[in-house]
């Protein structure tokens, strides 16, 4: 049997920022200069509410059409 996944409670929209990304080769000429890489920070009361607690490991699910995050029982 397969667990229902309830109503959302709301959306959210987050804004895709960037971090660098640097290259860890030891050899010089194996080095390239760091690159741009998105990057999203999660963090609220919103979280709990969907079932995530501090200190839980949480599964990311990565699809070709978005990314799923669910508490890890």
């Amino acid at each position: 049997m397969t667990k229902q996944v309830g109503t959302p409670l709301k959306s959210r929209i987050l804004k895709v920022g960037c971090q660098y990304y640097e290259s860890r080769a030891k050899e010089k000429d194996r080095r390239f200069k760091p690159r741009q890489v998105p990057y999203l920070r999660l963090c609220g009361d919103w979280l709990e509410a969907a079932g995530l607690k501090v200190g839980q490991n949480a599964r990311v699910i990565v699809t070709r059409r978005g990314i799923v995050i669910a508490a890890e029982e």
